[in-house]
């Protein structure tokens, strides 16, 4: 009985470290903000907090003492793209996309959002930022919608709620018409993004699917939404499109 206490706590503390995690990869935190947010008693948040600063997985800023993701969740996140077989695949086509002045990202669906997992800048002057491990909607985004894109209406309404935020006044805010839009994208075979999700943010989103043909993550292509014009509308929607057929084709996709 003893041993099993023992290991219901250690369990706890485990969930309670992850937790701090997931909300401190939003931006830095204090202590009580931490312990408010996670319904924590601020004791309890101060020595996990200390605990994963101690082992690298967070660090305390001496500006204002608020904590945020340390240098060892760096590298454990770095360690997960690295051994992604998409990791290998996707950069060089991230990298043709920069030398076009399109910013390009890799995103996966976790828990009906989207995760960014590779980004590489544009070479134009101005690019759009959106860091590694960053999470964002999937209603609202060209990464999200190219992805959904691969599954049934069925499997969306499961995943998705009925009714999305309104981040800007293009967003799509009702699930009934996003399975509309949805079925034009599995028509065209690219998503497109004009600032749905940020203002000044045009994207176009296509997925990439493994040897079954089952989606496995999205690329996209991202530019400001002033420079966009026919012409490099239609250059970005073709190289994004052919570069994320070219990956699938590599998985093993027929």
């Amino acid at each position: 009985m003893g041993e099993e206490k023992k290991n219901a706590a250690g369990n706890q503390s485990v969930s309670r470290a992850l937790a701090i995690m997931d909300l401190l990869a939003t931006g830095p935190l204090g202590v009580r903000q931490v312990a408010k947010q996670l319904g924590f008693a601020p004791s309890i948040a101060q020595r996990l907090l200390a605990t994963m600063c101690s082992a690298g997985y967070l660090e305390q800023r001496e500006s204002d003492a608020r904590y945020c993701i340390g240098y060892k969740a760096f590298q454990v996140g770095t360690t997960f793209a690295s051994q992604n077989d998409l990791h290998s695949l996707v950069m060089p086509e991230l990298e043709a996309l920069a030398e076009q002045h399109v910013t390009g990202f890799l995103g996966v669906l976790r828990n009906a959002t989207i995760v960014y997992v590779l980004a590489v800048e544009g070479t134009g002057p101005v690019a759009v930022k959106r860091q590694p491990g960053t999470v964002t909607h999937a209603h609202s985004t060209a990464l999200g919608k190219a992805l959904l894109s691969g599954y049934s209406d069925q499997e969306i309404r499961d995943l998705l709620p009925k009714k999305f935020p309104q981040l800007t006044p293009n967003t799509t805010t009702s699930l009934d018409s996003l399975l509309k839009e949805i079925a034009q994208i599995r028509l065209d075979g690219y998503a497109l993004n004009d600032q749905e999700n940020r203002l000044g943010v045009f994207s176009v989103g296509a997925v990439i699917r493994d040897a079954r043909g089952r989606p496995v993550a999205a690329l996209s292509g991202a530019l400001p939404s002033n420079l966009v014009d026919d012409s490099n509308k239609q250059e970005t929607i073709k190289a994004v499109v052919e570069a994320a057929q070219r990956i699938s084709r590599r998985l093993g996709c027929p």
